[in-house]
């Protein structure tokens, strides 16, 4: 991950918290820096994806970092600068900018690709207090009757962070007793 200057700027392996805020404090945008081995491991795309994401402006590549650099409008000798201390880190196995101590391949390979990315709200994980069977709660606790919630809407679930993906499996349950609730409740009323 580089900054619009061509720097490294966190460890790419820090929570999304840390990421999100070092993303925030270097104006953004940032892009994402890959070769062609690097870009093999991808299981979701293909040669024609490539080639599309290319042509309408949603991935750079270039034969050289520099070609590269340029079109990103980036300091060719620092965006090269960044990457070779970054393979020289790889086979380090240790980064002494920002402690990434867990590393994947280099960046050697030519083509190479730059993805522009920028944080974005994702998940929420504020909400509306509900009980076990996804009644809302008001400030005293108490239910508030006929009103129910599920997923993102639903706050307290994962408290300050969430693991990726268990998003999913709080949507599908509390989804599915709120479901289930809403029928027993309108029986008992």
């Amino acid at each position: 991950m580089v900054n619009t200057k061509g720097r490294r700027f966190v460890n790419e392996y820090g929570s999304r918290d840390e990421l999100t805020k070092a993303a925030i404090a270097n104006g953004e945008l940032f892009y994402l820096i890959a070769d062609e081995e690097i870009r093999k491991t991808a299981y979701n795309t293909n040669q024609a994806k490539i080639d599309k994401q290319v042509a309408d402006g949603t991935l750079f590549r270039a034969d050289t970092l520099i070609d590269l650099a340029q079109q990103l409008g980036m300091d060719p000798n620092v965006l090269t600068e960044t990457i070779t201390k970054y393979n020289q880190y790889v086979d380090q196995r240790y980064d002494p900018e920002f402690g990434k101590d867990a590393f994947d391949l280099k960046g050697l390979t030519a083509p190479f690709y730059a993805t522009p990315q920028k944080p974005a709200v994702h998940h929420t994980m504020g909400g509306l207090k509900i009980d076990a069977k996804t009644h809302v709660l008001d400030a005293n606790n108490q239910i508030i009757p006929g009103l129910y919630a599920a997923g993102e809407v639903a706050g307290g679930i994962h408290a300050g962070n969430r693991l990726g993906g268990n998003s999913l499996t709080d949507i599908f349950t509390f989804g599915r007793i709120a479901g289930s609730t809403v029928i027993a409740d309108e029986f008992t009323n």
